[in-house]
């Protein structure tokens, strides 16, 4: 039997090729925010069986949000940032085992497969996490330059900064 597309025709993805049974297309999902913590990196071993395990590279990315208040301004969500596992395999993950990334740095996770672990709480409440198989993980270029240059600027004098002249339309 093959996977259709609900007409009785094969489907197909996005490039026009057939699918097997059992494929699915599924759309990427990209979490930006900044690392709850330190990546960890496990190198790939053989487990008990001798089978080799891939390398893998797994990080927590806290993804804040905003909501727009009765005031109609926006704001922090009261609620807090999302948090989302993040988890590389094989030669992706022993790649950005060697990246400088640490707790606190703004990065981009792009991938397809997003699973949601339901879990109790200490005190008992029931909570879920999202876990994200990422193809690709990579810093945020965007907010890295931007608190560069907020670092730069709050390094001169008051009075300098002051006089500066208005640098309206320069962020991306």
């Amino acid at each position: 039997m093959r996977a259709c597309d609900g007409d009785g025709a094969p489907a197909t993805d996005r490039r026009g090729r057939t699918l097997a049974e059992g494929d699915m297309m599924q759309a990427m999902q990209t979490v930006r925010g900044n690392l709850a913590a330190n990546p960890v990196f496990w190198p790939e071993k053989p487990d008990d069986r001798g089978v080799m395990l891939p390398a893998r590279w797994s990080a927590t990315v806290l993804e804040s949000r905003r909501v727009r208040g009765a005031d109609g301004e926006w704001r922090d969500d009261p609620r807090g940032p999302v948090a989302v596992a993040v988890n590389v395999y094989g030669a992706a993950a022993m790649t950005l085992a060697r990246c400088d990334m640490h707790r606190g740095d703004p990065v981009v996770a792009i991938g397809e497969q997003v699973r949601v672990d339901s879990y109790m709480t200490r005190e008992g409440e029931p909570a879920a996490r999202f876990e994200l198989t990422a193809a690709a993980v990579c810093f945020d270029t965007i907010l890295l330059r931007r608190r560069a240059e907020h670092a730069a600027d709050r390094s001169r004098p008051y009075a300098e900064r002051e006089a500066a002249p208005d640098a309206a339309g320069t962020e991306a």
